[in-house]
């Protein structure tokens, strides 16, 4: 249809420009994540690899390996709010297949988000922990508190 318009026709017009706002507007968005997300790495590795003294640098790659303290504090915090989390989920939603705690599942997107982010390593743990140990709380209260006991 838009093919039989002749060219400089209105119809013609009305036809790019529907054309034009039909691009792929998340393929485009991703392009300008990723670019940001390059253009922030190599600051990144700039900052890092700028230092002159080996002591100084040694120092921040200690740093940058083993994370700042308030990283593992975040991690922490993703861990035990998980597994309350989890553990009450499946107290006050007790359905269980075969034994096992369905409010488990709940867990998987943040281990998947972990594992597909493209963001640092504290932000990818932070999720990977915390839907694991989601998991971890469910099926702790399905062992302590067996199917047919009570809570």
């Amino acid at each position: 249809m838009a093919d039989d318009q002749p060219p400089g026709s209105p119809g013609k017009f009305v036809n790019d420009i529907e054309a034009g706002v039909r691009k792929d507007f998340s393929a485009r968005l991703e392009s300008a994540r990723a670019q940001i997300r390059e253009a922030r790495d190599r600051a990144d590795a700039e900052k890092i690899c700028a230092q002159k003294a080996s002591e100084e640098m040694t120092r921040r790659m200690a740093e940058y390996r083993r994370g700042r303290w308030y990283d593992v504090g975040a991690v922490v915090t993703s861990a035990a709010s998980g597994f309350t989390a989890g553990y009450h989920t499946q107290k006050h939603a007790d359905l269980r297949i075969g034994g096992a705690p369905v409010a488990a599942v709940a867990g998987v997107p943040g281990v998947l988000a972990g594992a597909l982010l493209d963001e640092s390593v504290v932000t990818r743990t932070v999720f990977a922990v915390g839907g694991t140990m989601f998991m971890v709380g469910a099926t702790a209260y399905a062992l302590i508190h067996p199917q047919g006991q009570g809570t």
